[in-house]
């Protein structure tokens, strides 16, 4: 086919391309097959096909059967050109090549999330009681005395705006807030986390430190240490005194990362292999099955936070809200997001609650 030329192609109903027009006296059955269209079973979608031949421009046919004269015949309708492509440029955004970084935040792992969808909500706690007895024949037993206490979700609103001049809009194909829409979403994330970090701090109650630094004797292999034993001791007075097992703790990488290669974590009793996690993860805990360790790099070193996660921390979720608009002040489009949440420590709003939901481990350095 001529450049410079419109050219035109047929769809026949079994899907087969032809060049050129079906007329009377011109194209089908004498010109060449350029393609076969096919419908896929599964789907229902056309698959692609390879063309034979380069078309400059395209209008189209459709063959219809039955009575109707090839003169009645739909409408062919010129598609694209030459011309009206020459200012067409193919823009692909790949995430990985703008250097969008990678999410890293692991916190509301160790959060029970509530729907809060007013901003404001109650959740009751009670205390649990021991009162029940052995008595005599005859012996009445004490009544049952609950304390109870509640928590106030008042969900806090995280808000960023994205700016698009006009000028970026008429001088680019891809709109350039396609690629900030994407930052407010890390940025959200970010900020999310480190809100989970400060409530994860007021869990307070600091039970004991442990005896042990989580790194290894400077003459390599120690008999000493045995941090995964001194943890699990921890743990297990913190059931007795609280009526509460620890379910999970959070440690920072470095601190996790020594803790792992603990000679009595890893080749002593507990034979377990080293795990390291540069960017953090959620894992179960080395040398004490049961327990999972939420690594987070927004965890301070030196200290490791155990907790009874179907009591002690909460995250009030609300509405997710977006608005655009147009700012007639900065000739610009602008979208606002508004992130309505919460992060709770139970413990640091209770006050008539007896037990304890976690507790902060501070790490000996020598």
């Amino acid at each position: 086919m001529n450049d410079g030329y419109h050219e035109a192609i047929t769809v026949m109903p079994n899907g087969q391309v032809y060049a050129g027009d079906h007329g009377e006296t011109v194209g089908y059955p004498d010109a060449p097959l350029i393609a076969s269209l096919k419908k896929e079973r599964k789907t229902g979608l056309h698959a692609k096909t390879m063309l034979s031949k380069n078309l400059t421009s395209l209008s189209a046919s459709i063959v219809e059967t039955g009575a109707r004269s090839l003169s009645q015949l739909t409408a062919a309708t010129t598609i694209a050109n030459q011309t009206n492509l020459a200012h067409l440029e193919l823009v692909r955004l790949y995430p990985e090549l703008q250097g969008k970084p990678m999410e890293y935040f692991f916190l509301d792992n160790l959060f029970i999330p509530r729907d809060v969808p007013q901003l404001q909500l109650r959740e009751t706690f009670y205390d649990t009681t021991a009162t029940a007895q052995y008595k005599g024949r005859l012996e009445e037993t004490n009544k049952t005395k609950t304390n109870y206490d509640e928590i106030k979700y008042l969900l806090l609103k995280l808000s960023d705006k994205v700016y698009t001049p006009i000028e970026d809009i008429m001088m680019t194909i891809i709109n350039p807030e396609t690629v900030d829409l994407e930052q407010i979403r890390f940025g959200f994330k970010w900020k999310r986390n480190q809100s989970a970090a400060a409530a994860l701090a007021t869990i307070g109650n600091t039970q004991s430190s442990l005896d042990s630094p989580l790194t290894l004797a400077s003459g390599g292999f120690h008999s000493t240490y045995h941090v995964a034993t001194e943890l699990n001791s921890l743990f297990l007075t913190f059931l007795k005194t609280n009526d509460v097992p620890i379910t999970d703790v959070a440690m920072n990488p470095t601190d996790f990362m020594n803790y792992a290669e603990n000679t009595w974590t890893v080749s002593g009793p507990a034979h377990i292999e080293p795990i390291r996690l540069a960017a953090g993860g959620v894992v179960p805990l080395p040398g004490i099955p049961g327990v999972t360790a939420t690594v987070d790099l927004a965890v301070p070193a030196g200290t490791i936070y155990a907790i009874n996660k179907p009591n002690a921390l909460r995250l009030g979720e609300g509405p997710k809200v977006m608005r655009r608009y147009y700012d007639e002040e900065r000739d610009a489009e602008a979208i606002k997001f508004l992130d309505f949440h919460q992060y709770l420590a139970t413990g640091s709003q209770l006050s008539n609650i007896t037990r304890k939901f976690g507790m902060t481990i501070p790490i000996p350095t020598t």
